[in-house]
């Protein structure tokens, strides 16, 4: 027998990584597809809301023991309603929402300007949600959209979670008021139980615990949403900022550090650490920040003393 012949395992251990990239570009393309028919569809449904009023409305009797700004999300579609003034959908509410915060900003969104765009009263919108709040979990989730499949073709735990980190990207992008809202955080609705389900997907052939998977979930989300937070405050304050008031904050830190007072940090602006270029890059191969790349580092350390107990 020759020694030199490759292995069986082997070999297809190879055809894995040779396919992992081929993979990944689907699913960043199958990503894009469903934002952009998801944008398609919002926008869609308004439009036909604003032109003939035909949606549905929704009852949630079996959530008495859910937090109603949470139970919202939940709620099932009753059937059409028939007459001369048919009733809206919370889908199409969200929309409403969803168009004013992403044209005019979140201060924009409120009940009578969502009922407003939609032909309605304000006073009819309380028949379907009760507080701005509630308007703004059901923003959130719709938002957020559906997940693409990532499955072990892409390669491990690690190709698998850069990927949908970095997939997240074009919706907090899309959508820059996500990372202003607190209701990001507690809106559990279908559409984070599915981002949630895919990112401890790919942890799943790892010897973390349970606990430290979802652990590990809810860091990496923190920091997307800080990621965007700070973007969106630099933006902000670009498009506000007038002629040589300091937008850049890196401006003013160079300009007020004092060797004396602030040695270690006179050193960093001496070596240039302030200098755009200088900006640690992201992730090989992805949009992901250099934050980010930090935080996969420590959890692929995690995942090693793991594997070793």
């Amino acid at each position: 027998m020759d020694d030199h012949l490759p292995s069986p395992s082997t070999t297809a251990d190879e055809q894995r990584r040779d396919d992992a990239p081929a993979a990944a570009d689907a699913a960043r393309e199958a990503a894009r597809a469903r934002r952009d028919a998801e944008q398609a569809a919002r926008a869609e449904a308004l439009a036909a809301r604003r032109a003939a009023h035909s949606p549905d409305r929704a009852t949630a009797p079996d959530l008495s023991d859910v937090p109603p700004d949470v139970a919202v999300l939940w709620r099932t579609p009753a059937p059409a309603r028939r007459g001369p003034r048919p009733g809206l959908s919370l889908a199409q509410i969200a929309d409403a929402g969803i168009a004013l915060a992403d044209a005019e900003g979140l201060d924009a969104v409120s009940m009578a300007r969502v009922a407003e765009s939609l032909g309605f009263t304000t006073m009819s919108l309380y028949r379907y949600v009760t507080s701005k709040d509630q308007v703004l979990m059901l923003m959130a989730d719709r938002a957020a959209g559906q997940p693409p499949h990532v499955g072990p073709e892409v390669g491990g735990w690690r190709a698998r979670t850069e990927l949908l980190l970095e997939l997240q990207r074009p919706v907090l992008a899309a959508h820059p008021w996500l990372a202003r809202t607190t209701s990001t955080l507690f809106a559990v609705g279908p559409n984070r139980l599915a981002w949630m389900d895919a990112m401890l997907a790919c942890l799943e052939d790892t010897r973390l615990s349970e606990a430290e998977k979802l652990h590990v979930v809810g860091v990496l989300s923190a920091h997307q949403l800080d990621w965007a937070r700070l973007i969106e405050a630099y933006a902000a304050r670009e498009r506000t900022a007038g002629e040589g008031d300091g937008a850049d904050p890196d401006a003013v830190i160079a300009r007020f550090v004092d060797p004396v007072a602030h040695p270690a940090l006179a050193r960093a602006v001496a070596g240039g650490a302030l200098d755009p270029a200088a900006a640690p890059p992201g992730a090989e191969g992805t949009g992901l920040d250099f934050g980010t790349r930090v935080i996969l580092d420590g959890i692929a350390e995690l995942v090693r003393q793991r594997a070793e107990q």
